[in-house]
């Protein structure tokens, strides 16, 4: 035990210290291109050893921030050509608080998304897809479903959409999509509020899905997802 509490708190302090210098890539501060403080002098700025500025370094890399060269400097990369998405959840909050511009780029994603998976599952859903669909449409057009219900079914609605189509990268994609509508509730649950969220763009998917009339499930599925672009662009 006494071998690995040291390395436990070394990794929490670089976990830290690459949180706080990619919030500073994210933001603008730190360049594409920049050279990040030497090793030495980022050890005495956060007051740790080099061994947790090295497993920062790494970590930074791993995200597609910076470029690491041993003997050289350590420099930023310009992250929207090599970052992955795991980088999104980080993306959204510039500043402190949620980017319009990012969060509209996303919703624009998320609509051709929905839009090709519904038109997916008019060709490919079976009985008891169509079946769960349409429970979980009935459930969201519930008169008293709370907002966080409603965006609980709506995911819900999408994986199911997202199984039926038997895209394996979209599965796990949508494990992405699970954790930045879920995990950070509370950046999109106005989308959800009575004024916003209209049940019937799923319902009108469902009963398209059942006529197998692949466009109009896409329209469906499109319409819902301009919702959410409309309250982007008007805050």
């Amino acid at each position: 035990m006494l071998l690995v509490r040291p390395v436990v708190a070394k990794q929490g302090v670089a976990e830290q210290i690459a949180g706080k210098l990619r919030k500073s890539i994210i933001e603008g501060r730190l360049r594409p291109g920049d050279s990040l403080p030497s090793e030495r002098d980022l050890a005495d700025q956060y007051e740790v050893n080099r061994s947790s500025i090295r497993e920062a370094m790494k970590r930074l890399e791993a995200w597609g921030l910076v470029k690491i060269r041993h003997g050289g400097a350590t420099r930023v990369s310009d992250f929207l050509m090599s970052a992955g998405l795991e980088l999104l959840p980080a993306l959204l909050e510039v500043g402190g608080k949620v980017d319009p511009a990012i969060l509209r780029d996303l919703h624009e994603i998320r609509a051709m998304i929905l839009g090709w998976c519904a038109e997916q599952a008019a060709v490919k859903a079976d009985a008891a897809s169509i079946m769960r669909l349409d429970e979980l449409a009935r459930r969201m057009s519930a008169p008293k479903t709370k907002p966080t219900t409603l965006q609980e079914l709506d995911y819900d609605f999408f994986q199911e959409l997202v199984q039926i189509t038997g895209n394996r990268i979209l599965m796990l994609l949508s494990n992405m999509v699970r954790d930045i509508y879920l995990g950070g509730r509370e950046r999109f649950i106005g989308l959800y509020a009575k004024d916003v969220f209209d049940p019937m763009h799923h319902a009108r998917a469902v009963t398209a899905i059942k006529a197998k009339d692949p466009e109009g499930a896409k329209k469906a599925m499109r319409a819902h997802a301009a919702t959410a672009l409309s309250t982007v662009e008007e805050t």
